[in-house]
């Protein structure tokens, strides 16, 4: 039985399919299992609670071989800041893990992960990523560049900004930083490889797909994929960083935080091939991700 925290979410749901697929009993932390289930459907049981609820995690995580901990924001909202839910999160399942005896323990982070309060979400990843690495279990913790795959993530983001644009316009961040955005089935296989390969226990390893590109270069892509017409228009970043605040107050749900903003400037990146070198097989890249993900769909 393995344990999987943040299962309804983007890379969640790649996980629990990726591992009932291989013969895994899957147990997930849920609020709402009703919902959870409509997600999810019935291959996985359903635990309820939450990271911030220490009982309910070590009722979830009783009996459990492993834990995948995938749950994590990058935007706070109310009492849902970065370190409640990062790091004192990751604490409390990592406490409960060591307390069920779980053998092995999965960590997702991110590329780009390092100290430093300046970057708020970055310095909680790291900040977890010390509490995995100190912890007793069997960990290995797993750093992906940006994720796509169906559920809610950055290109759904991206998205929300191509609409913000008045067509036939669409305004990007005019920034050279490189990412490496892989699918989240590649990254649900090597959570599946890492918890049956001991050779990546107590290891930090960084996932990408295999290509570094820019945000216009993903831009390009991703209406390409969506069959849309727009001329893009670059706006220095040092505009957006006066603009950003100001939508933040105006809008319940921006296309961009001034901390996505602000952590859109550091690399995301790590070896072409460091999929394929770790893990044995070498992941989607992004066009032919996304061109299968929308399958002809419009924006």
């Amino acid at each position: 039985m393995i344990l999987v925290t943040g299962g309804t979410g983007l890379v969640g749901r790649a996980v629990v399919q990726e591992l009932l697929q291989n013969g895994f009993a899957v147990r997930c932390l849920v609020r709402d299992p009703a919902k959870a289930r409509f997600v999810l459907g019935d291959g996985p049981a359903f635990a309820p609670g939450d990271v911030t609820d220490y009982p309910s995690l070590q009722r979830a995580a009783a009996g459990c071989a492993g834990v995948v901990h995938l749950v994590a924001i990058i935007r706070e909202r109310g009492a849902a800041t970065f370190r409640q839910i990062n790091v004192a999160g990751t604490a409390n399942v990592v406490r409960a893990a060591t307390a069920a005896g779980a053998r092995r323990f999965i960590h997702m982070s991110a590329l780009g992960v390092k100290p430093g309060p300046a970057y708020r979400y970055a310095h909680s990843k790291w900040e977890a990523e010390e509490i995995v690495r100190n912890s007793s279990l069997a960990w290995t913790i797993l750093r992906p560049s940006v994720v796509f795959g169906p559920g809610f993530g950055f290109f759904d983001r991206m998205e929300q900004s191509v609409r913000f644009s008045p067509p036939p316009f669409v305004f990007y961040p005019a920034s050279k930083t490189l990412f490496q955005p892989v699918a989240a089935a590649d990254v649900a296989r090597c959570v599946r490889l890492a918890l049956e390969d001991p050779r990546t226990i107590r290891r930090t390893i960084d996932l990408g797909g295999p290509e570094h590109l820019t945000y216009r270069e993903m831009l390009d892509i991703f209406l390409a994929a969506k069959k849309l017409r727009r001329l893009k228009i670059p706006v220095p970043v040092c505009l957006l960083r006066l603009v950003v605040p100001v939508m933040e107050k105006l809008l319940p749900d921006p296309p961009v935080t001034a901390v996505e903003l602000k952590q859109m400037g550091c690399s995301s990146v790590t070896a072409p091939d460091s999929v394929e070198k770790e893990f044995g097989f070498k992941p989607a890249g992004l066009r032919e991700g996304l061109a299968a993900l929308y399958n002809g769909k419009r924006g």
